[in-house]
């Protein structure tokens, strides 16, 4: 049985604004690392989430279907009575992740917790024009190969042999729960959104993230980044290291 430590082992306790971050497909929480530096000293910590299959979670079955997961985090967060979600926080997704974010943003806005205070959703389609890409079934050195030009890992990790073979299995099983993904229409969020996008993605339109604002009734804006899909680079992270703290209405700390 999952738990919050599990799920959060960065977690600390501290009086920042909390940030709960999901991470892209295949992916632990280091791709959090710059964005967490940029954040550091403004009155926001970023919280790194650990999906099953990854990091101190590697012997944990990930999930090839976002029903499971789903039903994991709201078994997990339910034991101590969504504890974690009881004072001022936030959802931030990367790709896949983000749509792993909105639908725990769903899951709490029906639970015994606060709502989040905002819904950050980079580099992503908006639920109802998500598509199977194709990517689960491709074979493994193809599969790497165009998830690696996605951007996010590095080459040095993508030429390492033991690497590949403890990241194929949660890749895959994340593009198996990606490409199966099904958008179930519901009520809009209560909670605003922020839905960010590189100006040179080429898979994503500044149409098709406008159209993240259909999934709120609460405020909503966009912001573009310098970058390609992978928007949390250097640059990347600084703006969101602005604009994240700035919505938020959070000021540095004294």
């Amino acid at each position: 049985m999952s738990t919050t430590q599990a799920w959060f082992p960065y977690r600390k306790a501290a009086n920042d604004f909390e940030v709960f971050a999901f991470p892209h497909a295949g992916a632990g929480s280091t791709v959090f690392s710059v964005l967490r530096s940029a954040l550091a000293g403004t009155g926001v910590a970023l919280i790194p989430g650990v999906l099953a299959g990854r990091e101190r979670r590697l012997r944990d079955r990930p999930h090839r279907d976002m029903t499971a997961l789903l039903a994991e985090f709201e078994d997990m967060a339910a034991q101590d009575g969504f504890a974690a979600f009881q004072g001022d926080y936030a959802l931030l997704g990367h790709c896949s992740g983000a749509l792993v974010a909105f639908e725990i943003a769903r899951i709490l806005e029906r639970s015994p917790c606060r709502d989040p205070k905002l819904l950050v959703v980079c580099s992503c389609l908006p639920p109802p024009l998500i598509r199977d890409t194709g990517m689960s079934s491709l074979p493994t050195a193809e599969l790497f190969r165009r998830t690696s030009a996605m951007g996010g890992t590095p080459d040095a990790l993508l030429s390492d042999p033991d690497f590949l073979d403890m990241i194929e299995r949660p890749l895959r099983a994340d593009w198996v729960l990606f490409d199966g993904y099904q958008y179930r229409p519901g009520p809009k969020l209560r909670t605003p959104i922020l839905a960010t996008r590189g100006v040179d993605d080429p898979d994503i339109s500044a149409a098709d993230v406008a159209r993240w604002g259909e999934q709120t009734e609460a405020e909503f804006s966009t912001v573009e980044l310098g970058s390609g899909h992978w928007a949390l680079t250097e640059a990347g992270s600084q703006v969101l290291a602005r604009e994240i703290p700035a919505v938020l209405g959070v000021t540095r700390p004294a």
